[in-house]
């Protein structure tokens, strides 16, 4: 009986907060939000090599030269 009253309670939190029955804004103005640039993205390959006792496996890094940003609108 605990468990099914808990249960219930879940349920009617998890309904009660959904996105489902909110409202729009009062204002009714449906802006889109501003759209993002990609980061710009640097590809390394980073070949075999032994070190001492380990063998490590060719692999690529990635760097990161500039990150996204928002573009103004």
């Amino acid at each position: 009986m605990k468990k099914m009253s808990l249960s219930s309670l879940f349920v009617s939190l998890l309904i009660g907060c959904s996105t489902i029955n909110k409202k729009p804004a009062p204002n009714g103005d449906k802006k889109l939000p501003p759209s993002l640039r990609n980061a710009e993205v640097k590809t390394l390959w980073i070949p075999d090599k032994i070190e001492a006792d380990r063998y490590v496996e060719g692999h690529y890094i990635y760097i990161i030269e500039k990150p996204a940003t928002w573009r103004a609108e």
